[in-house]
């Protein structure tokens, strides 16, 4: 039998009780790209989704890099030093958004510097000063990265700072609350952005061209997408959990194929999941089936 949840579960207020736990996130090696002279702010600019010109020093935003067909390259976030502009990503992209910017650079006052090994990063939630005992030449950043205030820190590699933090995995309720994606796993080169949230928080709707705007207006104006990433939860405890492989086939409750869940986590609560539903079924307190577990869609990311 199909199973409605109860109305307590349909409850997106539940996502923001999730808190993320204590101490920094430490994600691990990142792509970080240098960018320096005096055409690096109009360069980058038009090749991001985001408005650059209105980045200070000290702050740092989220930002797509799109193929001229608007599908996805990059998830990054991009800051601004008195003297630079820092990209990071992914390190699985570290050669290819290297050479796909390397490739616009023609006639451009532009310096590239992959300075990935140089520096190692860590978040942290909630403050906006640096912590006590840190680096005093690390790279400190404003960024709401969990979507909330926060701070990035990046320390320089050369020094033996590291501060005390919780385990990756328990990082994973609070991305997933927050509708955040992983590369090549809730997201990849064949994904629009806003199909997985993007355009509430990587993607201007007032800045001027850019790599694939045309997709993206076109898209806001008189389009929409197919699908939507789509936050998930569920009744499950780690005791009564059956295994869940992701990705996992996603139904409706008349059978039909919808999507496929990609990420999956236990909060201090219910279970939560992302995952990349149609159009037509993607609407909050809508209950679909996925490895052999009843969900209930939440929200889009």
């Amino acid at each position: 039998m199909f199973i409605r949840h109860p109305t307590t579960l349909m409850n997106p207020d539940l996502l923001q009780k999730i808190k993320s736990p204590p101490g920094p996130w430490l994600p691990g090696p990142r792509t970080l790209l240098r960018l320096t002279g005096v055409d690096r702010l109009r360069f980058l600019n038009g090749q991001v989704t985001q408005d650059l010109k209105k980045l200070q020093p000290g702050q740092a935003v989220r930002a797509a890099i799109i193929n001229a067909k608007g599908k996805l390259e990059a998830d990054t976030r991009i800051a601004a030093s008195t003297d630079a502009l820092w990209l990071e990503t992914d390190l699985i992209l570290r050669e290819t958004i290297r050479s796909r910017l390397e490739k616009f650079i023609v006639a451009d006052d532009v310096t590239l510097e992959d300075v990935s090994t140089d520096y190692r990063l860590a978040h942290f939630p909630g403050l906006s000063q640096p912590p006590r005992g840190c680096p005093a030449d690390g790279l400190v950043f404003s960024c709401p990265r969990f979507r909330e205030p926060g701070l990035d820190l990046w320390i320089p590699s050369s020094s033996n700072w590291k501060p005390d933090s919780a385990p990756m995995e328990d990082w994973e309720p609070v991305r997933i609350a927050r509708g955040l994606p992983l590369w090549n796993v809730d997201v990849g080169p064949e994904t629009l952005p806003p199909e997985a949230g993007f355009e509430s928080d990587a993607i201007s709707s007032t800045k001027g061209c850019y790599i694939g705007q045309e997709v993206i207006s076109r898209l806001r104006s008189v389009g929409h997408v197919n699908r939507h990433l789509c936050i998930l939860t569920s009744r499950l405890s780690p005791s009564t959990c059956p295994t869940i492989s992701t990705p996992a086939s996603c139904s409706s409750e008349d059978g039909k194929a919808i999507g496929s869940l990609t990420s999956f986590a236990f909060a201090d609560g219910p279970a939560l999941a992302l995952a990349m539903i149609q159009r037509s079924h993607a609407l909050p307190g809508n209950s679909l089936l996925a490895g052999g577990t009843i969900w209930t869609i939440l929200g889009h990311a």
